[in-house]
């Protein structure tokens, strides 16, 4: 069963670059690699499954919280709309709706397939029914009513507009 995905957002004192992390580099790829095996390398939020480049995800937000039950696999779609600050305002590929013909997690699965067949972003806009662009704000309650899309714009991140074609890729094999 699927969880239920909306945009959100991490607090930003809980960012990796504003905290010291508790555990070693190759203690993280070790607990990572088990949380993405435990969850068959498939997106708790989508279920999209791919051996590369899911993300083992902190539920609290807490990057020094690395019990098992506080990790999650989640692939890079997901992960943007769930920490949708960063996917708005850091990496600015990720544009807020007030209305949607789906869920946020259909969006995501329908994103994925559309944009896998070469679709554009207003073509997939107008299939989900997306209407009323809404900027980011961090507050919780404001982006719950809110649904997330991942555009095709590029990336400021090099590994994320990697993984983001690599879903679309490993989709269009489907």
């Amino acid at each position: 069963m699927m969880k239920e995905l909306c945009p959100s957002f991490a607090n930003p004192k809980t960012w990796r670059n504003n905290i010291q992390e508790k555990i070693a580099k190759e203690d993280w790829k070790k607990l990572r690699l088990k949380i993405l095996k435990r969850d068959d390398y498939t997106c708790q939020y989508c279920g999209f499954r791919a051996e590369k480049w899911q993300i083992a995800h902190h539920i609290d937000g807490n990057p020094n919280n690395n019990e098992d039950t506080n990790l999650e696999t989640i692939c890079p779609m997901c992960n943007l709309i769930h920490h949708s600050g960063q996917g708005c305002v850091v990496q600015g590929i990720v544009d807020l709706y007030t209305e949607s013909n789906y869920s946020q997690n259909e969006i995501v699965q329908i994103t994925r397939k559309m944009r896998a067949e070469g679709k554009t972003d207003q073509e997939i806009i107008n299939f989900l029914g997306l209407k009323e662009k809404m900027p980011f704000k961090m507050d919780v309650s404001y982006l719950r009513n809110l649904y997330g899309f991942v555009t095709s714009r590029k990336t400021l991140q090099d590994w994320t507009q990697k993984a983001l074609e690599y879903g679309y890729n490993i989709s269009a094999r489907k």
